[in-house]
């Protein structure tokens, strides 16, 4: 950014595309190998699909898949926040520390919305056909489980940030510390949804 913003010029506009085209292009890369591992470990844990070396196979229609599943949820995502935005901002300048709460508490309640509907991803990795509104009704009946499952994954999460701030200056420590925890909420994030399919679509035992 430093390059392409500071590069000697004053034209700073002339520099903003080809840098913005260089981070689609970087997250792009990003997501794909991303999904390449989600996929893989889908395919491991639910059809016991070992890899044959070092790297895992590269299912490219599956990751395909995935990732027009990850852009369909993404789509939901942004229409059912927009919505839960353009609400909250009335219930927070009317009823303060009430509206606040209430706003959290609704949001919540999306969230497991949003977790009743990402049994696609798997269903995706695996080559099952699986849309949004079956989904939904695979999880029928199950908002309290994952009520409880969305909220201690962001204490989790909030956990991970008040460490983060005591840390304080220890900018090193605190760059480690983010890498490792970022790899495992990673993997717990993917063994949990993993672990929702094979239940509530597959009817395995926990």
């Amino acid at each position: 950014m430093v390059r392409y913003l500071f590069n000697g010029t004053l034209d700073v506009a002339s520099a903003i595309a080809p840098l913005m085209w260089r981070i689609a292009a970087i997250g792009g890369v990003a997501m794909a190998l991303t999904c390449w591992g989600t996929v893989s470990w889908h395919r491991y844990v639910l059809l016991e699909e070992y890899p044959k070396g070092w790297i895992p196979a590269v299912h490219m229609r599956r990751i395909g898949a995935y990732l027009l599943g990850l852009l369909k949820l993404m789509l939901v995502g942004i229409a059912v926040f927009g919505v839960l935005g353009l609400v909250s901002v009335p219930l927070i300048s009317g009823m303060e520390l009430f509206g606040v709460a209430l706003v959290l508490g609704l949001a919540l309640v999306v969230l497991v919305f949003m977790y009743r509907l990402i049994l696609i991803l798997p269903a995706a990795a695996l080559g099952q056909r699986l849309g949004l509104s079956q989904s939904l009704q695979k999880t029928e009946g199950a908002f309290g489980t994952l009520f409880i499952l969305s909220s201690c994954l962001i204490g989790l999460q909030l956990i991970a940030e008040l460490i983060l701030y005591l840390m304080g200056d220890l900018v090193a420590l605190a760059g480690v510390f983010q890498i490792v925890f970022g790899l495992f909420q990673g993997v717990l994030s993917i063994s949990v949804l993993t672990t929702l399919y094979g239940y509530y679509v597959e009817k395995r035992q926990i």
